[in-house]
């Protein structure tokens, strides 16, 4: 009958056994390679380099392939706009075919509605309303180069000095009467429109100013830069002079 194992041999069984396996598996001798012992001891400088370098290249290839990814997000964004543009123009001369050929059609019925009935009244008013157009006299030139020349031939014997060619310049000058009728008719128009003329260009320069700020709120233009006051010290005798200002404002009795 075996004796009963105390609890500090239970423990030191470990430790024994461990030391039998690790006798089974020991290393007989232990040889160093000098060159790559004396390489690892001497590049610590030599491989945080090339852990530098590694980190550059590693940074500018992310930086080239987020370029790479901007570049093609822009041209996606860009053939989307100009599928968006193309579709509504198509969009738009669609409308404009479909009412050029309704009012066609219309023109055609109306067309055939329409039966000749023989000379009106109507067309000859337009003759003479033609008539009235052609008795008009046609608006004149802004200006216009006249030559004269003279045959001194047909000329009687005189001592004056007479030019061979002679070049008149010809302008036309506006009518007074259409001017001020002109003038009239629009006086006439902004007084029904209640419209004070006088005040013109008041509004129109506080129609400007407030264009100009509404640009500036909507950021499509910049504000206009107050220039800044000159930084300048106070001479001698202007510092003199505050100090005697100071001094009797302090020496004034206070009521």
């Amino acid at each position: 009958m075996a004796g009963i194992r105390k609890n500090r041999e239970i423990l030191t069984g470990g430790k024994r056994y461990a030391q039998k396996a690790a006798k089974k598996h020991r290393v007989e001798e232990v040889v160093f390679d000098k060159e790559s012992r004396v390489e690892y001891l001497t590049g610590f400088h030599k491989r945080k380099l090339q852990r530098q370098k590694k980190a550059q290249e590693y940074i500018k290839e992310q930086e080239r392939l987020n370029r790479i990814a901007e570049r093609k997000e822009m041209r996606a964004e860009r053939k989307k706009d100009m599928e968006n543009q193309l579709s509504e123009f198509n969009k738009t001369m669609k409308d404009i075919t479909n009412l050029n050929d309704s009012d066609d059609e219309e023109e055609g019925t109306k067309g055939l509605a329409k039966e000749w009935s023989g000379f009106s009244g109507d067309e000859g008013s337009s003759d003479e309303a033609e008539e009235n157009d052609e008795d008009e006299a046609p608006k004149g030139i802004l200006h216009h180069k006249e030559i004269y020349k003279v045959d001194k031939a047909s000329l009687p014997p005189t001592n004056a000095i007479i030019d061979d060619e002679t070049t008149v310049t010809v302008e036309s000058l506006d009518n007074p009467a259409v001017a001020s009728a002109r003038e009239a008719s629009l006086e006439a128009i902004a007084k029904a429109n209640n419209v004070n003329l006088a005040k013109s260009e008041d509004v129109l320069e506080k129609s400007i100013k407030r264009a100009k700020n509404y640009a500036v709120v909507a950021g499509v233009a910049k504000p206009e830069q107050k220039k800044k006051k000159k930084f300048r010290y106070l001479s001698k005798a202007e510092r003199r002079e505050n100090t005697r200002k100071e001094k009797s404002k302090n020496k004034r009795p206070a009521k």
